[in-house]
């Protein structure tokens, strides 16, 4: 039974890009940088610790699909995963490729404000229309 709103908070519905066994990974809604997603735990656990042994093993085939088809969509510099979850106590990844230097999507040119240290927020939402080619880019690769 779900305990929070996390598959609202990151619009599941329209955000999906493919279901795993234990877990769901999505486009970030907000994305910091080009392909920002997040892998979110479908059983709530509002601590790393809770994990299960068949969870991990699933979340090492969602990391390698991930990083794989966001590198071919995108071509990262480096990415990172931080699991943030002050504000939404359930199980999740932020997803964030970095990149050194500009990127060109959908007419819009993507930069990554805080390379090379933390990721800093983009000042201005991505338009929906663009979240889901971004979504789209994703799939094709995965």
């Amino acid at each position: 039974m779900e305990c929070c709103n996390i598959w609202e908070v990151f619009d599941e519905k329209n955000n999906l890009i493919k279901e795993y066994k234990h877990w769901k990974l999505l486009v970030r809604n907000r994305n910091w940088t080009l392909g920002n997603c997040v892998a979110i735990t479908k059983r709530h656990m509002p601590s790393f610790s809770e994990i299960t042994e068949d969870e991990m093993a699933d979340l090492t085939e969602l990391v390698k699909d991930a990083e794989r088809a966001l590198k071919k969509a995108f071509n990262y510099d480096k990415i990172n995963w931080m699991s943030l979850m002050m504000k939404d106590p359930h199980l999740h990844f932020h997803i964030v490729p970095r990149y050194s230097s500009p990127r060109q999507f959908e007419d819009i040119e993507w930069t990554d404000e805080g390379w090379p240290k933390l990721p800093a927020g983009r000042k201005e939402d991505v338009p929906k229309e663009v979240l889901q080619k971004v979504k789209q880019k994703i799939l094709e690769n995965i």
